[in-house]
């Protein structure tokens, strides 16, 4: 019995494997099912809700409400479980160079494996997004002395029905290497495939006619509520949104979008950056829809 004592490590030492890698204590003790396990339900903890949240239907605060807390509590008893499992597993003593090499490989491990994870997750299914901008506002409230909205987009939404005039989706900005989610902005779609869009201060004008359905654009175009309408993109504070960038090009409008191609505005048009300046958008670079303010609290609803 002493023998094996002075063999493993001390209990705490499962607790340090856990919350660096899950599941390692139980592979070093030989528990190999467990360990996989254990880590398997780490990461699918980790994209409960953003599957639960992202998934395209028409919730009540209540029911976003109920679902964060209790995503949230199924979360604190996993981890709870993770931790009295670990700290009860005896690992084999691993002396300064193995601790040394554990702690490198959970940084590989944190550097590339997680972040890969990470991207197939919000690739396939949802991620959460922090509104940085004020792109969107009102609609969407950036970093202020309170708290900024977090949102949730969808990746799969689309895949269900299409894209529709209204939405807000989120559309790729630049390349991203393969392992990191790309970069994208939130715009609201306004035109679609096939039309002709124009700006004709503070309305927008679709085949000619002002846009007033659905009512978001009519709420917009009519200057109240905080909303400023829309404005032609020499209008725009380029210099605040791009802070000394040289501001891309404006597009000559009225403009007729092609079979695959979106124009997409931000509601605050004064400070966005949008298809008045990028182009109209291809499919291909709408990564999803942007389905819900999810925190803070107070903020909670559909979009």
């Amino acid at each position: 019995m002493e023998t094996q004592t002075k063999k493993t490590n001390p209990r705490f030492a499962g607790l340090i494997m856990a919350l660096l890698l899950p599941g390692t204590a139980h592979v070093l003790s030989g528990r190999w099912k467990a360990g996989i396990i254990w880590f398997c339900g780490f990461w699918a903890f980790s994209g409960l809700d953003s599957f639960v949240l992202s998934i395209p239907v028409s919730l009540s605060f209540a029911t976003i409400v109920a679902i964060l807390i209790l995503l949230s509590t199924l979360s604190a008893v996993y981890h709870v479980l993770l931790f009295v499992s670990s700290y009860r597993v005896a690992t084999p003593r691993l002396g300064y160079c193995g601790w040394f090499l554990f702690l490198l490989l959970s940084i590989i491990y944190h550097i590339f494996i997680g972040e890969f994870l990470l991207s197939l997750e919000g690739t396939y299914i949802g991620r959460h997004s922090q509104v940085v901008r004020s792109a969107m506002y009102p609609t969407l409230i950036p970093d202020s002395p309170n708290w900024e909205d977090r949102t949730m987009l969808s990746v799969w939404a689309y895949r269900f029905s299409d894209l529709r005039r209204g939405d807000i989706v989120g559309f790729k900005m630049g390349e991203q290497p393969w392992w990191k989610q790309p970069r994208h902005l939130s715009r609201r779609v306004v035109g679609l495939p096939g039309e002709t869009v124009d700006i004709c201060p503070p309305y927008i004008l679709i085949n000619g006619e002002k846009l007033l359905d659905p009512p978001i654009f009519s709420q917009i175009s009519s200057c109240k509520d905080s909303y400023s309408g829309y404005v032609y993109a020499k209008d725009v504070d380029m210099e605040k949104i791009l802070k000394g960038i040289p501001p891309p090009e404006e597009i000559e409008l009225p403009v007729t979008l092609g079979a695959d191609e979106y124009f997409l505005l931000g509601d605050n048009s004064p400070e966005s950056l949008d298809s008045r300046h990028l182009g109209l958008i291809p499919r291909e670079a709408i990564v999803g829809k942007v389905t819900r303010i999810i925190f803070p609290p107070w903020r909670i609803r559909e979009l």
